[in-house]
C-alpha cells in the first residue's frame, strides 16, 4: 500500500530535499524535446517540487499536486529560491477530480497498488487537453526482482511495466516508451535503476 500522508510529511519535514533539488533527468530531457513553449503543466505526486520548479524555470506555468503539505511547503521554498512561481494543490490523486485540463502532465515514481493504477491512468488522461502530453517515469518490477538498491517501494506489485502502459493508453498516442536502466542521482534514489520511461500524447 502507498505510504500515508503523515509518512511523507514526516519525511519531507527535514531541511534537506529528500530527492534532491534537481529535476528527474528524463522529465527534464523529455520536456525540452516535446513540450511547446509556455505550456501549462500539471505535476502529480509532486513531492518537494523539484520537477515542478525546473519546468517553471523553463517558462512553463506549473501546478503541483501532492497530498503532503510539507512537500508543497518545500515546493514553494524551492520556487522562491529559483525566482519562479508554482501553484500548489494539496490533494490525494486517488480521489482528486481535476478542476481543469493542462497541456502536459508530469509524474515520476508515483507508485500505487495494481487496483489503484487504472484510475490514476484515467485521471492523467482526463487532465490532458486534446494533444496534451504525459511525461512519466516509474520503477519496473526488475527494480525488486533483480536487486536494484536505488529506491522504490518494497512490493514488486507496486511497480509498472511497459505492457501495462500499452494496455491503458492508446497505442496511437505513444511518442516514447523505453525500458531504461538509468544511473539515478536524485537524493534517496541513487545508483542504477530499472525504470520505464513514457511519453504519451492524448489524441486530438
Amino acid at each position: 500500500m502507498p505510504k500515508p500522508a503523515a509518512f511523507w510529511n514526516d519525511r519531507f519535514a527535514r531541511d534537506e530535499y529528500v530527492y534532491g533539488e534537481a529535476p528527474n533527468q528524463f522529465v527534464a530531457s523529455a520536456a525540452e524535446t516535446w513540450l511547446p513553449d509556455a505550456a501549462e503543466v500539471l505535476t502529480l505526486g509532486a513531492g518537494e517540487g523539484r520537477n515542478a520548479v525546473h519546468l517553471a524555470r523553463q517558462g512553463h506555468a506549473v501546478t503541483a499536486v501532492d497530498y503532503a503539505a510539507e512537500g508543497l511547503r518545500k515546493t514553494h521554498r524551492l520556487a522562491k529560491k529559483a525566482g519562479v512561481a508554482v501553484e500548489t494543490m494539496q490533494a490525494d490523486v486517488r480521489s482528486w477530480a481535476p478542476p481543469q485540463t493542462w497541456d502536459a502532465v508530469g509524474t515520476t515514481f508515483l507508485h500505487l497498488p495494481p487496483d489503484e493504477r487504472p484510475p490514476l491512468y484515467r485521471l492523467i488522461q482526463d487532465s490532458l487537453r486534446p494533444g496534451g502530453l504525459l511525461i512519466a517515469e516509474w520503477f519496473r518490477p526488475e527494480q525488486r526482482t533483480e536487486g536494484y538498491t536505488s529506491g522504490g517501494p518494497p512490493d514488486v506489485d507496486m511497480m509498472v511495466t511497459d505492457e501495462e502502459l500499452r494496455d491503458h493508453f492508446a497505442e496511437s498516442g505513444i511518442e516514447h516508451l523505453e525500458i531504461a536502466e538509468p544511473m539515478l542521482d536524485e537524493g534517496m534514489h541513487e545508483g542504477p535503476g530499472a525504470t520505464v520511461r513514457f511519453v504519451w500524447r492524448r489524441p486530438a
